[in-house]
């Protein structure tokens, strides 16, 4: 099956990845205040609300898929403490750090916002891959068990628009 890349252009073959474009607490900021409260670029954002500023990173949960050789990404935002951050952006050498999912991912009935989880930081342009506390939550599940191609497919249409 093919799909219209959105980023390209083009028409490629297989299972796309989908991602959330921005966290969550970046969208609860009115439209109006977000250029004197909030930075965004495809890979890093601050929002600064009554408690301060916080920080985030974009990274991808990778989900098996039942006999398939490639695993299914998911693009998430997750929080991190200000030095996690700055070190993230300088591109440095960084250990497994904590955070907290910060996307309602709708696929799933049970709220994915605030999941606990570990970002793991890669060499180079790579986005860190992120790893779900294992809980009983259905989306830990699908991280820790893998699901079928079909079910990926599901989240796919879901998210994109072709």
């Amino acid at each position: 099956m093919t799909f219209h890349c959105t980023a390209c252009g083009e028409e490629h073959e297989g299972l796309p990845d989908v991602g959330m474009w921005a966290p969550d607490p970046y969208l609860s900021v009115p439209e109006d205040e977000r250029a004197a409260r909030t930075t965004l670029t495809q890979d890093r954002c601050t929002v600064r609300d009554e408690d301060g500023l916080h920080y985030f990173v974009r990274g991808v949960i990778f989900i098996p898929i039942h006999g398939q050789d490639e695993p299914f990404g998911l693009g998430v935002w997750v929080s991190q403490s200000r030095a996690n951050y700055e070190r993230y952006e300088r591109n440095e050498e960084m250990a497994p750090t904590f955070g907290w999912l910060v996307n309602r991912i709708a696929h799933y009935a049970e709220d994915t916002f605030l999941l606990k989880t570990r970002v793991h930081f890669h060499e180079g342009t790579s986005r860190p891959t992120i790893e779900l506390e294992p809980t009983a939550h259905p989306l830990a599940i699908d991280q820790r068990c893998g699901i079928s191609l079909a079910r990926a497919w599901q989240i796919v249409h879901r998210y994109s628009p072709n």
